[in-house]
């Protein structure tokens, strides 16, 4: 014979509180940590198509966004980039260009540092096809450089605060549509990386592909939590680099 008491009834009714925690905790998780893309539904250009993905979620020394990668897999260029943060940046947060097929799925994986990593999606569509229209000829080689970092005038002490800077730099992905796929005919050209210091302190860290617009202007944040030197370096696919730096005053 089964006997119940009143202290097992409130215990095995307390277990089935608890039960659905564990789902319910990665939901809130979920919704944490999640990616947000932003895209237009109906890009016109498709050399130039805007993305902005974010994350809200605190950027404290032991807790935050490690980092987002960008991929729509239905282009010739999958891998748009990966967009590395550091609590300096104050938000896991970037914008940039970037060339595109026909559209597809735009996808962003976040790490964070604690728990994980989350995925978010965006469907979008592209006028024309760009990944191939653009080769050597459109790319040129006679002006690379003149980096541009751009600031707000006044920045508060702890403020979270956008950086604009801007590269002339050709780009392009080598590949040409034959037999109806595209196949490589000549080696990449673009900027490969983006590195913001204040002073030697690393702040962000990207590692773009061929599929980052020509001159690209890219958009990240930055945690103005003393003064200092803003300085931003841009490496090309051959191992060029450009620096430009600008003076923080909190």
């Amino acid at each position: 014979m089964l006997t119940l008491t009143r202290r097992s009834l409130l215990v095995g009714a307390g277990l089935g509180l608890l039960a659905p925690k564990p789902l319910w905790a990665q939901a809130v998780l979920d919704r944490e940590h999640q990616p947000k893309l932003e895209l237009p539904l109906l890009a016109e250009d498709a050399t130039a198509v805007p993305v902005q993905v974010s994350v809200d979620h605190p950027m404290e020394p032991d807790h935050y966004i490690r980092s987002i990668e960008v991929t729509v897999e239905q282009d010739p260029v999958a891998y748009k980039g990966k967009f590395s943060f550091t609590p300096g940046s104050g938000r896991a947060w970037v914008a940039f260009t970037m060339r595109s097929g026909s559209g597809g799925v735009a996808k962003a994986v976040a790490e964070c540092t604690k728990h994980g990593r989350f995925t978010g999606t965006r469907e979008y569509r592209v006028a024309d096809n760009g990944c191939s229209t653009v080769g050597p000829e459109s790319a040129s080689r006679e002006r690379l450089g003149h980096p541009q970092l751009r600031l707000p005038r006044s920045i508060k002490p702890g403020e979270v605060v956008e950086v604009r800077t801007k590269l002339d730099h050709g780009s392009y992905t080598g590949l040409v549509m034959k037999g109806g796929k595209f196949v490589r005919e000549l080696p990449e050209f673009y900027v490969k990386d983006l590195l913001a210091f204040l002073d030697d302190q690393k702040i962000n860290e990207f590692h773009l592909t061929s599929a980052i617009s020509a001159n690209p202007l890219i958009r990240f944040p930055f945690k103005a939590t003393r003064s200092g030197t803003l300085r931003v370096a841009f490496v090309n696919s051959e191992g060029q680099r450009w620096e430009t730096s600008q003076p923080v005053r909190v």
